[in-house]
């Protein structure tokens, strides 16, 4: 598997350093590690509340793409992940073709990306089915329904594939076992790395 069409982004736990001031960040990312071990182990990992998220995205869709990073980091502070992930990696797309118009050039910003693209991948990366389930109701979604908020402009063009999700979805799709294993290789090292910062959260 080609572990950059499932990791898209270098994690930044080899160099990030945790101080006092970063114990809310400590402790996002401690709730994603113990409710996805949980979830996985109940077998409730791809529970979702689509009718609710979906109403979500039909709002965001009216608004500029940060309107989907900020709803995502709610559902994510509410332990919330699936829902998080597809209003994360929708704000993605709609970013894509908001920047296609050529008017300008909106970025996430450190603010949103790093702790959600890291904190998601922490809660998707355990069950692959559910990680291919959310980035396909995603696309399905995007392909689906306009971005209203420019689709009256002129040059609105959606565009085919933003981000090449499908092919992290196909990748997910098949040869599961080898998958699922490199996955939980990178999810452990990633686990590794900031799981001895916990101790801050005690002080």
């Amino acid at each position: 598997m080609n572990r950059k069409i499932i990791v898209p982004i270098l994690f930044l736990f080899n160099i990030m350093i945790f101080s006092q001031s970063d114990k809310e960040v400590l402790l996002l990312y401690k709730n994603v590690i113990e409710k996805s071990d949980s979830l996985l182990a109940v077998g409730k990992i791809a529970q979702i509340d689509s009718k609710k998220v979906l109403s979500d995205a039909k709002l965001a869709d009216k608004e500029y793409p940060v309107k989907y990073f900020e709803k995502s980091m709610e559902y994510f502070r509410n332990h919330q992940y699936n829902e998080s992930g597809f209003l994360f990696y929708l704000g993605k797309m709609r970013t894509e073709d908001l920047n296609n118009l050529g008017q300008e050039h909106y970025t996430t910003g450190s603010e949103y990306d790093t702790l959600l693209e890291e904190g998601l991948f922490i809660y998707l990366a355990v069950d692959a089915d559910n990680y291919a389930k959310v980035l396909k109701m995603t696309q399905d979604y995007y392909e689906n329904n306009d971005y209203t908020y420019i689709s009256k402009t002129k040059g609105y063009k959606k565009l085919k594939d933003p981000k090449n999700y499908s092919q992290m979805i196909k990748a997910l799709q098949e040869d599961k076992g080898k998958i699922q294993a490199e996955l939980n290789a990178e999810r452990e090292e990633m686990k590794k790395r900031i799981t001895p910062y916990f101790q801050m959260l005690k002080e």
